[in-house]
């Protein structure tokens, strides 16, 4: 009798199947690892793993009724096309990064369902490398990431060029990074940015967007501009006295919902602010720490979607 030869199982393998046990079977953590032989830290790696790589998939697909509520009143005051809000799990940025990625996740998972080629826009920070991190791995080779603004001096899965890397990882794709900083050391070396042809390529893949998805940043506690020092203390009281309270894709605006300008704002290297307004823009965003910044974003008129946190949206309206 011949020999068959029976390939051991691939990494991706075990993952599936320790995933599959336990979310589809309902078989528990110790049951799994009596089943396969493994130790009940191999199974919780398995699982874990298949959850990081986008395998297994988490939505719910309706939200409270108070949450309805804040919703439709969110799109009657600020002319959104689409809103939603999922319940609060935590005060501030950090604690409900979680909550609001999963729901942004879901939106962009729903927004990739059509195969035909496209380009979407992507900001960066903590936010949106969160949503990408929660979004289930598909096969999309037609579309086509683009950052819309230049790199953080600090290497982490926020940077701009990590975010779509990891979106080009989880969907085949293909990608545009702003081989750029976000602050340039002046005015003359964010022009002379400006023109090189690598940076000038990204831009204009960014203008052709079919649309944008991107966090909404803040002044203060646990932003970005506080926690990687991008600027000097300085320019954030320059910052504070032109009234700038949000930030979105590289642009600075202020408490009355105007683009912000100043020495700072003429160093920031983006997507020019017009190209972005001519697309539809999703935003997502959690913490009650930038209720000020999202009110002013809503009011600029910038913003055709959001996903937001209940207790964030109660603060806005």
């Amino acid at each position: 009798m011949k020999k068959i030869d029976v390939a051991a199982p691939s990494a991706d393998d075990m993952e599936v199947d320790a995933a599959w046990l336990h979310f589809v079977e309902g078989l528990t953590q110790a049951e799994i690892a009596e089943r396969r032989g493994l130790s009940r830290m191999k199974v919780h790696r398995l699982i874990q793993l298949a959850r990081e790589k986008g395998l297994v998939r988490f939505f719910v697909e309706r939200v409270p009724s108070d949450c309805l509520e804040l919703e439709s009143r969110l799109m009657e005051r600020y002319g959104l096309t689409s809103c939603t809000v999922v319940p609060a799990t935590g005060k501030d940025m950090v604690s409900s990064l979680d909550v609001v990625a999963v729901a942004g996740a879901r939106f962009l998972h729903g927004m990739l369902e059509p195969t035909a080629p496209r380009t979407i826009g992507i900001g960066s920070g903590r936010t949106i490398a969160r949503v990408v991190h929660s979004l289930p791995a598909l096969a999309r080779p037609n579309t086509t990431f683009t950052s819309i603004t230049g790199d953080f001096a600090e290497l982490n899965e926020a940077n701009p060029k990590e975010v779509v890397n990891a979106l080009i990882r989880k969907t085949g794709g293909s990608g545009y990074a702003l081989p750029a900083p976000l602050v340039a050391d002046s005015p003359a070396d964010r022009d002379l940015f400006l023109r090189q042809r690598s940076v000038a390529a990204t831009l204009e893949a960014a203008t052709k967007a079919d649309f944008f998805l991107i966090g909404v940043g803040h002044l203060g506690k646990n932003s970005f501009w506080d926690k990687w020092n991008l600027v000097s203390g300085t320019e954030l009281r320059d910052l504070e006295k032109r009234r700038i309270v949000a930030d979105i894709a590289g642009h600075l605006i202020d408490a009355d919902g105007r683009l912000g300008d100043g020495e700072l704002a003429s160093r920031l290297v983006s997507i020019d602010y017009d190209a972005l307004r001519s697309r539809p823009v999703y935003a997502v965003c959690g913490g009650v720490e930038k209720a000020q910044a999202l009110q002013v974003v809503l009011k600029s008129g910038l913003l055709t979607g959001l996903i937001v946190t209940s207790n964030l949206a109660k603060l806005v309206l």
